[in-house]
């Protein structure tokens, strides 16, 4: 195994191993394998690109903040994402040299972030994929004192260069659009009225939200519950699920790969880091495109 190139000294809510996740020739959907996968893929693409990475090279996903990494070999890292941290902000590449600590703490300016390491943190690969799946146990899992290491860290020519996001590349995602939902499978079982519910309604972010779905909450989940039961059908990353309750559940990248709840709308795909960087208690539209 390649050397230790930084430690891992406090996990906050959570880090984990992910890159593009089990999609295309490594999908395992019909095996009931969630593909997981960066949850906002467009900062992870970012923080590789400003290592000179593939857009599926390894990161390192943290969540809500509270994470502290010590870096035991001098490197390039760079960082995108909702979270402070003051020696390497969001949106900057540097060589981080041996001895520095990073520490991340919350922002409200997004619940995710991601570490990219030059050529890619080094992880076990499943199915054709680094990504940690964390209740199938898939992928490596990564604890306080975890050691984490990367194919090369050569000591860079022009140690004192800092890298930025270009400005117009970069997002605030305290307001973020209304997001776009193409017509699901079972979208004919809504009426006028209640699509004009979905679409016409702010709906607040569920503290019961996670990798495996985001839940939505808001006066509209009255005008929207309903009997209807359909035979379990696939789900894709971006589905729009609605439970008796009325009150809508976002299929994300750990999600079920079937569900028997109706399929309403499926998100956007470049919509999703706008959702999944919303804090607890904040609110998204959406409209049918």
């Amino acid at each position: 195994m390649t050397p230790s190139i930084a430690k891992v000294r406090q996990l906050g809510a959570g880090i984990s191993f992910q890159d593009q996740g089990r999609i295309g020739s490594n999908s395992w959907l019909n095996y009931g394998v969630a593909p997981a996968g960066t949850i906002d893929s467009f900062a992870a693409s970012a923080a590789n690109s400003l290592v000179h990475n593939l857009a599926n090279d390894t990161v390192l996903e943290l969540m809500l903040g509270g994470a502290e990494i010590e870096v035991l070999h001098g490197c390039w890292l760079a960082h995108v994402g909702g979270h402070q941290c003051k020696q390497l902000p969001s949106g900057t590449g540097r060589y981080v040299h041996a001895g520095e600590l990073l520490r991340f703490t919350p922002s409200a300016n997004g619940v995710w972030s991601y570490l990219a390491i030059s050529s890619g943190w080094e992880a076990g690969k499943v199915f054709g994929s680094a990504s940690r799946h964390h209740r199938s146990n898939l992928g490596d899992a990564i604890q306080i004192g975890s050691e984490l290491h990367a194919p090369s860290a050569q000591p860079s020519p022009q140690p004192r260069v800092v890298r930025r996001t270009p400005g117009a590349e970069q997002r605030d995602y305290t307001e973020p659009p209304s997001l776009r939902l193409y017509p699901g499978p079972q979208t004919h079982l809504l009426t006028e009225a209640q699509i004009q519910q979905v679409t016409q309604h702010a709906w607040t972010i569920s503290s019961r939200s996670d990798r495996t779905g985001y839940r939505l909450l808001g006066d509209a989940s009255s005008q929207l519950r309903h009997t209807n039961s359909i035979h379990s059908t696939p789900t894709l990353v971006g589905s729009m699920q609605l439970p008796p309750s009325g009150e809508p559940i976002v299929t994300l990248h750990d999600g079920p790969t079937v569900g028997g709840y109706p399929i309403i709308g499926v998100l956007h795909p470049d919509d999703i880091s706008w959702l999944v960087q919303q804090h607890a208690q904040n609110n998204v539209s959406f409209r049918f495109v």
